[in-house]
């Protein structure tokens, strides 16, 4: 008999990367166009409830994001979201290498989904899958109910880059991480 290796628990497998301030393998980014950009993707098959990766950046407190000077394209990287009664943000607009800042949003029928991880009693948003992904999927997530620019944006083959500019007009995602937080110390 073949012993079955034990599978990870995604929190678990989540925390791991956390700590680390490292990628999961499995995933590569690339552009996708000059209407989208980049774009993150699996290159490995991904089950549903799979830790995929984190979102990270400079936790900040709402007064401190608010009091920075963010470029248009910067304020794309900020994430708000509640923990402990207040308003947070993460701040992943710094280019530091991580795929997690790559995600693009897809309000209809994302296959991941941002949930709150505890670790050391600091708050971390990760992704997990929320279905099977196959090799060269892009991986995406629900920015939230806000009404983002590039949603009502139509890429023509024809349009120039001027003409379908995915760039909002200083937004931030403020989708709410899933609430079923888990702690880990």
């Amino acid at each position: 008999m073949s012993k079955r290796r034990r599978r990870i628990k995604p929190v678990d497998d989540a925390k791991t990367y956390i700590l680390s301030c490292t990628d999961k393998s499995g995933f590569m980014s690339r552009l996708i166009d000059s209407f989208k950009g980049r774009g993150v993707f699996a290159t490995q098959p991904i089950e549903p409830g799979d830790f995929v990766l984190e979102y990270r950046g400079k936790l900040l407190t709402q007064e401190e994001c608010r009091s920075l000077p963010y470029s248009e394209i910067d304020s794309t990287f900020l994430f708000d979201f509640e923990w402990q009664n207040r308003h947070l943000c993460l701040d992943a607009s710094e280019e530091d290498g991580s795929l997690g800042r790559l995600v693009n949003d897809n309000h209809k029928n994302p296959n991941c989904v941002m949930r709150k991880i505890i670790v050391n009693n600091k708050p971390h948003l990760c992704l997990f899958a929320l279905k099977k992904i196959d090799i060269g999927s892009e991986i995406d997530y629900s920015y939230g109910d806000a009404k983002w620019p590039w949603r009502s944006m139509v890429k023509t083959p024809a349009a120039t880059e001027t003409e379908t500019s995915p760039l909002p007009q200083m937004f931030h995602m403020e989708s709410k991480p899933d609430e079923t937080n888990a702690q880990v110390k």
